[in-house]
């Protein structure tokens, strides 16, 4: 398990086993949870369900296709 000591001004560094876990570069920001005692550390990433709807799909191939054949008056 990785350790690391905190200075006197709170600072630290991040292990580069947990930097390459969390495929992290500089300038990442972090996350700290405290869970009763311990402490969470996730990166601010968001979620995959938080993309939801990100990306906005069109009608499926087979409704476009039909569609088209209708317009071209091919049934």
């Amino acid at each position: 398990m990785p350790v690391s000591t905190m200075t006197s001004k709170g600072q630290t560094t991040v292990p580069k086993e947990v930097r390459d876990a969390l495929d992290l570069e500089p300038g990442a920001k972090l996350r700290w949870e405290v869970r009763g005692g311990k402490v969470a550390i996730t990166t601010e990433r968001p979620a995959l369900y938080e993309l939801q709807g990100f990306i906005k799909r069109g009608p499926d191939a087979l409704t476009a296709v039909a569609e088209a054949r209708k317009t071209r008056g091919r049934l």
